[in-house]
């Protein structure tokens, strides 16, 4: 009873006056639209999923990619700050003067060598 009430509610109205009995064939249309309209929902649903295993697939590389820059701008900020230390201390007055003097054979002059140049107009 219970198949034939399920019939008579899937099936559009055939323009009888008569309700679907068991004993009634249904046609290759009426038996096919159903089986089509959940295979279609099958579809969608299979690549609705497709769809949303590739955005966490993407997502999940671009999160690694984002953490290995992370990982190389740390990297750079700290041998930029040693390069800074390294110039600072290669250009100490002291350095410099070292220098002049072991490599050039420079030295502070005494005060007597000293001459005051100035520019007149």
């Amino acid at each position: 009873m219970q198949l034939k009430a399920w019939l008579q509610r899937l099936l559009p109205e055939r323009g009888e006056s008569e309700p679907v009995a068991e004993g009634v064939f249904l046609s290759a249309e009426e038996l096919l639209r159903p089986f089509l309209v959940i295979l279609l929902l099958a579809v969608v649903l299979i690549l609705s999923s497709l769809a949303v295993i590739m955005s966490a697939f993407e997502y999940r590389q671009l999160f690694n990619q984002h953490q290995e820059l992370i990982t190389q701008r740390d990297e750079l900020q700290v041998e930029w700050g040693q390069l800074l230390l390294e110039q600072s201390a290669w250009a100490a007055n002291n350095r410099v003067e070292q220098q002049a003097a072991k490599q050039l054979g420079m030295k502070v002059p005494d005060v007597e060598q000293i001459e005051i140049v100035t520019h007149e107009r």
